[in-house]
């Protein structure tokens, strides 16, 4: 869940956030412009769901009361997905202007590990013991080792590493070029600590969600007809449900929503699976064989 600027937490209280297991493992991501929020420009979500864009620039920049850099010189483009646990992003940032420019780009993040009723506003007597560790020079670790004795854990990874890190914040300084642009990467790994399997890179990442998007939906029936209205709410539906479908070890299964009623309902995913039987049959059938 975040806001229309890609962040996560820049409005303090609210809900949004990475959840994973039914738990928040980052509740705050910010990023700001030479210590400014930027402009939205415009965001869009992929019609399959798979990615989330976000247009940005940059507000006029004051240095010493002085005008270093008009409003709409710079374009920032914030491109997410999520795939197996973690979180990508991609920052780019081009210099539309005609002189070069020193940029200042800071993520600042935090993590308070909230189950979902604290999220809604649920107050606990006691909470477990959160820590935050460097990873070298590229990656930050916050764990939490819960009263349930069990310990969860969110790993930052910055690409290519940040000018100065902290277990709250990523800074990077560089200098832009006329026309040049400039990419940064982030992932954020969710695990309750036993997966140790490293995470692929930003453009590996992606070419897998998509092979994976693309094999899962595989022999379904799709609808085409006159009715371009009919078409967009199927289309949309059928990105809705497989947003919703989870694996687990007995196979694919529905669950009810994001984030607050992520987990199985018997009665409701037998509704489900019988009403798209009609256009998931097929692959069904090949299954079973």
């Amino acid at each position: 869940m975040l806001d229309s600027y890609a962040d996560i937490g820049a409005s303090a209280g609210g809900p949004d956030g990475i959840f994973f297991c039914d738990t928040r493992h980052l509740s705050h991501l910010e990023m700001l412009l030479n210590g400014k929020q930027p402009l939205l420009l415009g965001s869009s979500v992929r019609d399959d769901n798979s990615i989330l864009t976000v247009d940005l620039t940059n507000p006029d920049i004051y240095l010493d009361q002085k005008l270093v850099l008009p409003k709409d010189v710079l374009h920032v483009v914030r491109t997410l997905f999520l795939w197996r646990g973690t979180a990508y992003q991609r920052v780019r940032i081009q210099n539309h202007g005609d002189r070069s420019f020193e940029v200042r780009l800071t993520l600042a993040f935090a993590n308070d590990f909230a189950d979902l009723f604290e999220v809604r506003g649920m107050r606990r007597a006691r909470r477990g013991t959160a820590t935050a560790e460097m990873s070298g020079a590229s990656g930050v670790t916050l764990n939490y080792q819960g009263l349930d004795g069990n310990r969860r854990r969110t790993m930052l990874l910055f690409e290519p590493a940040p000018e100065r890190l902290s277990t709250g914040a990523a800074s990077y300084a560089f200098e832009l070029q006329p026309n040049e642009s400039r990419s940064i990467y982030v992932m954020v790994k969710c695990d309750c600590g036993f997966d140790e399997s490293p995470s692929l890179p930003f453009r590996k990442g992606l070419r897998a969600a998509f092979q994976e998007h693309r094999a899962a939906s595989r022999g379904m029936a799709t609808i085409a007809t006159s009715n371009p209205i009919f078409n967009e709410v199927m289309c949309r539906s059928m990105a809705d449900l497989a947003i919703l479908t989870t694996r687990t070890p007995e196979g694919p299964y529905p669950y009810a929503g994001i984030p607050w009623y992520s987990t199985t309902f018997g009665r409701d995913g037998i509704i489900t699976a019988m009403q798209m039987l009609w256009c998931d049959a097929p692959c069904r059938q090949r299954r079973v064989g």
